[in-house]
């Protein structure tokens, strides 16, 4: 009874606090563990004696190991058990109590309650820079900081506990805050506080970077490159090293990338073609490099390579966004070598296949289902490019030292519908993947929720000597608020099956008698205009007056359903979010292609004008009795030829098809 009602109060804790990684926090701050713990040791089911350094040892020591086993869930409860334990509070300057709170910190992280983390990394914090896990849990500070956009909030967390610098990690931290603008002092400049990052410092790659990046918005190229080729150039012998994890080669390719865009700006294309061959084989910024030095050939007046690298980029990414504007610059390429019969064929096969993408565009942009369904191709293309990328980085780690890499995946079969190839076009804004990422975080969170719910609501049930199935509460507003927000997926469905429907029954030329979904969603928001009146600012009730254990399972028992309700609220800002980033990406779209359908109808007529000079000036050439170069062998050679003769290859030549077995 002891350890079932302690791992279900911790374990619903870090169900919750993952699920709410995103949202505002609640008005009322949630109880600490601590405040469960005392009342069970108070009710006589936990052990009140006071805790010893060994026992304590031996719980971080079983914490640790599921921690490792990879069992997040059960090491938090095990170190919320001890970090927030009244029998512990008496070891709380020891050695293994600050390794529990750091390791607590680290389960929270790893089970995504990024701010539940940060809140642990703070108290390590506060014991100052003397504190046994002062540097490794400002590390951890930082990177839930960064890895869940809340640098605002951190820099004034930080400020406020006094947190001193080390390795330049708050410098780091302070500089992206006001480098993306988010800065909480608006005097800081993001120049000044980058340029503090030392050497010392694992993030002196980045600052440095990101450094060059903001030379490139003031147009500053000269700087630019001397900040780019400092982290892109590290040659063997170089006084600077840079801390090397996961991050560091991605880096060095954007720098790499970077200096070949800053040398294309200035004109230096033989510089910018150096900077493009020096992308890695099994770089993810190879597609770019490919493209852009297949640029840098046409500026260089080198067509020949510059359409060997465009037949490369399309051999091996005939999916990338970048195709479309490839097979322009391929036939651009062929107008300059003069084969203006391959490049009209071309250009006019561009143009068929594109032009319909603009009405399925439009069509897009006043189609909720169109855009719906759309977004639905782009996440599965999206997913499926992410686990090709894992399996390719599992392959590259386990194969042995000095062997060759895996060779790459087989690109994927082009898409049969108008659909599918704008789905490929489209240069999406990265936000609009990472806010898909959270909402299907957020549906799992949801329907985990339910579960939730019920485990308090059977932990009460237990406290209080009833029985689940005894207690009936009805559906009070919460619930049918969560209902309502439930209905608008359900109407959302319905309008997709009813577009597919009107869509089939044209086809066919048959009349569809649909029935409209638009009441549905009229009464839907109806709906939750009235709930959301009966039920006020945040639904719940005041039950901080009250004590004991089961006014407080109570309470969590009312904020796990306050947690399906912020979270179908949320769902529906994230899904308005992603809709408008979707809409602005396909109004870029839209643009982007106009503009490329000119310059293919542009090239076509240099194409047909280009045919027709060849042309007239063969004839010129004809009639001034001289042999036009490109006809000359074939000329010379049917001259040699009479009227009734053939020409054989001669004799001492191998016949392929002679042999019995060929082919």
């Amino acid at each position: 009874m002891k350890l079932t009602v302690l791992a279900t109060v911790a374990g619903v804790c870090v169900g919750l606090g993952a699920s709410l990684t995103s949202y505002a926090a609640p008005k009322r701050p949630v109880p600490e563990a601590a405040a469960y713990l005392a009342e069970l040791e108070k009710r006589g089911l936990m052990d009140a004696t006071l805790g010893t350094p060994a026992r304590l040892t031996a719980e971080v020591l079983a914490a640790d190991t599921d921690l490792v086993a990879g069992n997040v869930a059960q090491a938090a409860a095990r170190l919320y058990a001890v970090v927030e334990g009244p029998r512990w509070q008496d070891l709380s300057d020891a050695d293994d109590f600050q390794d529990a709170e750091y390791r607590l910190a680290v389960a929270l992280q790893r089970g995504a309650s990024f701010d539940t983390a940060r809140r642990y990394f703070l108290r390590a914090l506060g014991r100052g820079p003397k504190g046994v896990f002062y540097l490794p849990a400002l590390r951890g500070f930082v990177d839930v900081c960064i890895e869940g956009q809340t640098l605002r909030s951190c820099v004034e967390e930080s400020d406020r506990v006094g947190a001193s610098d080390m390795n330049e990690e708050l410098a780091y931290l302070r500089g992206r805050a006001a480098f993306e603008g988010v800065s909480p002092d608006p005097q800081m400049k993001a120049e000044d506080e980058l340029a503090r990052v030392t050497p010392k410092s694992r993030f002196y790659s980045s600052a440095i970077y990101l450094r060059g990046i903001l030379r490139v918005k003031q147009r500053d190229w000269k700087g630019a490159s001397d900040a780019l080729c400092v982290v892109a150039d590290v040659k063997d012998g170089d006084s600077i090293r840079f801390f090397i994890d996961g991050r560091f080669y991605a880096l060095r390719d954007l720098a790499r990338i970077g200096l070949g865009r800053v040398a294309h700006e200035e004109g230096r294309y033989d510089d910018a073609f150096y900077h493009y061959f020096l992308i890695p084989q099994d770089s993810s910024r190879l597609p770019e490099a490919l493209f852009e030095a297949a640029w840098s050939s046409l500026a260089r007046k080198e067509y020949d390579l510059g359409a060997r690298l465009i037949d490369a980029f399309m051999e091996s990414f005939p999916r990338s966004p970048r195709a479309a504007e490839a097979k322009l610059l391929r036939a651009t390429l062929l107008v300059k070598t003069c084969r203006f019969r391959l490049a009209e064929k071309t250009l006019v096969d561009f143009i068929q296949q594109h032009e319909p993408l603009i009405a399925t565009i439009d069509r897009a942009l006043g189609d909720p289902a169109t855009r719906q369904d759309l977004a639905e191709k782009l996440l599965a293309r999206e997913l499926a490019k992410e686990e090709v990328d894992l399996a390719r980085k599992k392959a590259m780690g386990a194969r042995p030292a000095g062997s060759a890499p895996p060779p790459p995946p087989p690109p994927a079969p082009a898409p049969t519908t108008v659909e599918g190839r704008l789905a490929e076009l489209l240069q999406l804004d990265p936000r609009f993947f990472r806010l898909q990422s959270v909402l299907r975080g957020l549906r799992a969170g949801t329907t985990e929720a339910g579960f939730t719910e019920r485990s308090w609501s059977d932990l009460e049930s237990r406290v209080s000597g009833t029985k689940v199935q005894t207690v009936d509460r009805g559906l009070g507003p919460q619930q049918l608020l969560v209902a309502a927000h439930a209905l608008g997926s359900e109407v959302t469905r319905l309008r997709t099956a009813n577009t597919q429907a009107q869509k089939a029954a044209k086809a066919t030329h048959q009349a569809a008698d649909l029935s409209p979904v638009q009441p549905f969603e009229e009464r839907r928001q109806a709906l939750l205009s009235s709930l959301e009146k009966a039920l006020g600012s945040d639904g719940s009730s005041d039950a901080g007056a009250q004590t004991g254990l089961l006014p407080m399972i109570r309470a969590d028992r009312d904020r796990s359903t306050e947690l399906k309700l912020r979270a179908a609220r949320l769902d529906g800002k994230i899904n308005r979010a992603a809709g408008q980033l979707l809409e602005q990406s396909l109004a870029e779209a839209r643009g982007q292609l106009e503009d490329l359908l000119r310059r293919a109808r542009l090239g076509q007529i240099d194409a047909v004008v280009g045919e027709k000079r060849r042309i007239e000036k063969q004839i010129e050439n004809l009639a001034a009795g001289r042999f036009p170069p490109e006809l000359f062998g074939k000329l010379h050679l049917e001259g040699l030829i009479g009227d009734d003769e053939v020409y054989w290859p001669p004799e001492q030549e191998i016949w392929l098809d002679e042999y019995e077995n060929y082919k």
